[in-house]
């Protein structure tokens, strides 16, 4: 297999456990979770909440929702940039798209 894949080729050690892993009944190719590891998760009701508090107030820090609600900054970075669509301008929180009444109240 060497002289075909020359560096592609797999290692013998690591086919050897691929073997035991297919013999002891495993045969899903994906990685197992690891300790450590901590999956983002992200629920609709801490999802409301932070919403909630940004409507309360627009100048909120995303360290100050995290302390509030005992999650991590990254989350709370998550939840309003991804989940929630929203962006800083001028230091508050606003919708990234605006609808065309809001654009002209603005």
């Amino acid at each position: 297999m060497k002289e075909v894949y020359v560096e592609q080729c797999l290692a013998r050690c690591t086919v050897f456990r691929w073997c035991q892993h297919y013999e002891t009944g495993r045969v899903n190719i994906k990685d197992l979770p690891r300790p450590g590891q901590t999956p983002l998760v992200t629920n609709s009701t801490t999802t409301s909440v932070v919403n909630e508090l940004i409507w309360q107030n627009r100048r909120i820090t995303t360290r100050e929702t995290a302390v509030e609600l005992s999650i991590s900054k990254g989350t709370v970075h998550h939840i309003i940039h991804k989940k929630l669509g929203y962006g800083k301008v001028c230091a508050q929180w606003v919708p990234k798209y605006l609808s065309k009444n809001r654009k002209t109240a603005r």
